[in-house]
């Protein structure tokens, strides 16, 4: 960090293009890093979680259509309507060749059943009263039976399923299966059992002992557990020191783990070690980083050669530069070896020529302004000669006692000095106003007070900086255009702002003009000789584009037998706006 600050803040060439280049080489590492990252962990990892989810989501799909598969069966094996009827017969009846028809009728049914259903395995019917209560199984091996060593997976009315356990029949226990026994009534108080086991077919992942850990299973095992609708634990391929009382605690660490539950309850559990889950990510980083740092080493070298290769240009670049500052006479261009540097060089050469060219030229225009300053001072003499005469005008209308005389002739000075006097270009809104509020005063003379002009300014307004006279002809025009001789009216000039803006409106609601003649006032079409002593709607056209371009507007509303507004917008801005 040390290194780089003491090259980066250095006004020096050299020590920014060394920063330069080397964060030019590790920019690309890092984020060829982050977006690697981003792709492998986040969006291949929420891959692998989603293939995950759809398969624990799967095997429990699988496992409740056989559970479904174990009550539509059991549906044949009912007392009303199905084979169940048959056997009841067969219990009750006393007759030999009866129960002869009824053994053989219900052994071929129960053959075709299982034909139909050839994930069933182990079926009969179990009659706990008699002697022997194991009818019609579908075996010819022995069974043991006993509905109360099965493991109980859960219970729905007449329906109790059990599993995962091993199959009753012993030629078919490479695989658990899962069983219903299924309570049929009949009589009054009798009962009868239809018991059918399912085979796992589809489901041999789900019950495959996996076990152990992932060291000693390295292509990354999967446990399954299987919980009953309580959330007791029925199944299970971890390896535990308890075998049978394998609890969640069991896997609440260490573990990544899907679940999926069933339609009735139970749950679907499959277990991934984390450190297995995880292995192709940390293989991925630290592949990575190997890559990172060859790729890191491979582009500060690059940056060491362009380094090399651009500053020899750079020094002889700034051997002619720092010729050319204190000699600016042409010289020859030298060769850098590279052709973009040498154009350089040439271009440079072009522009001391074209600087010199514009210097004789700025010197030239200076003395030129200098010039027009004289001829403005000479021009401003007569406007001292006619003040000096109103004020001598002034004096005998006092002697002679002629006061409104010499109140006229004090505003008319004012105003003439105002318009005519050496002030800058930039005034305040206040003397504006001031200026405005005396010309307005020296009308009311003229046209014996016919008109009444109201003056409204924000004081908040009154010191920011406005080209001069750019109300003054708009009320002007106000007057000359608004009214007729023998007319009164009523002049509105308001100054606001408005959205962060300066705003001038000049309002009246005298005639209206044309829409012909509002386009002349507008565009400076106007003769000149009508202007009275205002300059012109031209002028304060051409004043505005000069001090502030496009970032002002004017605008004239007009409509005949109502009125015209005309509103001036400009940008609050304490230099002024901009100066020519």
């Amino acid at each position: 960090m040390n290194f780089i600050r003491r090259y980066a803040f250095l006004p020096s060439l050299r020590g920014r293009l060394i920063v330069i280049l080397i964060i030019a080489a590790v920019i690309p590492s890092l984020l060829t890093g982050y977006i690697s990252y981003r792709w492998i962990y986040i969006v291949q990892t929420q891959k692998i979680e989603r293939d995950w989810v759809a398969k624990v989501a799967r095997d429990r799909d699988e496992l409740d259509r056989k559970l479904e598969e174990l009550a539509k069966v059991s549906q044949l094996l009912d007392v009303e309507g199905g084979i169940g009827r048959e056997v009841v017969q067969f219990i009750g009846s006393s007759d030999s060749f009866e129960r002869s028809v009824l053994y053989r009728n219900i052994a071929q049914s129960m053959a075709n059943v299982n034909f139909s259903n050839p994930n069933v395995g182990a079926m009969f019917f179990y009659a706990p009263d008699l002697e022997d209560p194991l009818l019609f199984p579908n075996t010819s091996a022995k069974l043991a039976f006993d509905p109360q060593a099965l493991p109980v997976f859960y219970t729905q009315k007449l329906f109790s399923y059990f599993g995962p356990y091993p199959s009753l029949d012993p030629g078919d226990r490479k695989y658990p299966v899962f069983s219903l026994l299924r309570k049929l009534p009949y009589g009054k108080g009798q009962f009868l059992y239809a018991y059918i086991e399912t085979k796992i077919a589809g489901l041999e992942d789900m019950f495959a002992p996996v076990g152990g850990s992932a060291a000693e299973n390295p292509n990354s095992p999967v446990y399954h557990v299987l919980a009953d609708p309580n959330g007791k634990i029925v199944y299970s391929t971890l390896k535990s020191d308890r075998p049978g009382e394998v609890r969640e605690a069991d896997f609440a660490n260490g573990y990544k783990t899907f679940r999926a539950a069933g339609s009735h309850g139970w749950t679907v559990i499959q277990l991934i070690p984390t450190a297995s889950y995880n292995s192709e990510l940390n293989r991925w980083l630290r592949e990575f980083g190997l890559f990172a740092s060859l790729s890191l080493l491979l582009g500060i070298f690059l940056a060491w050669l362009i380094w090399r290769m651009v500053y020899r240009p750079i020094r002889i670049i700034n051997k002619e530069i720092t010729h050319f500052s204190y000699n600016q006479s042409p010289t020859k261009v030298s060769a850098t070896g590279l052709a973009e540097f040498n154009r350089i060089l040439t271009n440079f050469q072009q522009m001391s020529r074209r600087i010199a060219e514009l210097i004789t030229d700025v010197e030239e225009k200076e003395k030129r302004r200098g010039q027009l300053e004289v001829e403005k001072l000479l021009v401003q003499i007569n406007p001292h000669f006619l003040h000096n005469t109103l004020n001598t005008i002034q004096w005998l209308a006092r002697m002679q006692g002629q006061t409104n005389i010499s109140k006229l002739v004090s505003v008319f000075t004012r105003v003439l000095h105002y318009n005519l006097g050496k002030k800058n270009m930039m005034v305040t809104v206040r003397e504006e106003v001031e200026a405005i509020q005396d010309y307005i005063e020296l009308q009311g003379y003229r046209y014996d007070h016919a008109f009444n002009v109201g003056v409204r300014a924000d004081p908040a307004l009154l010191e920011l900086p406005i080209p001069r006279f750019i109300l003054q002809p708009i009320v002007e025009n106000a007057l000359y255009h608004g009214f007729d001789a023998d007319e009164g009216g009523e002049i509105d000039v308001v100054i606001s702002e408005e959205d962060g803006r300066l705003l001038l409106r000049v309002q009246d609601n005298g005639q209206g003009i044309a829409e012909e003649k509002l386009a002349e006032l507008l565009e400076g079409r106007e003769p000149l000789h009508k202007s009275g002593l205002g300059i012109g709607l031209r002028y304060v056209r051409e004043m505005l584009g000069v001090y502030y371009g496009a970032l002002a507007e004017l605008k004239m509303e007009s409509e005949r037998g109502v009125g015209t507004t005309i509103s001036i917008r400009l940008p609050i801005d304490k230099t002024g706006g901009a100066r020519p």
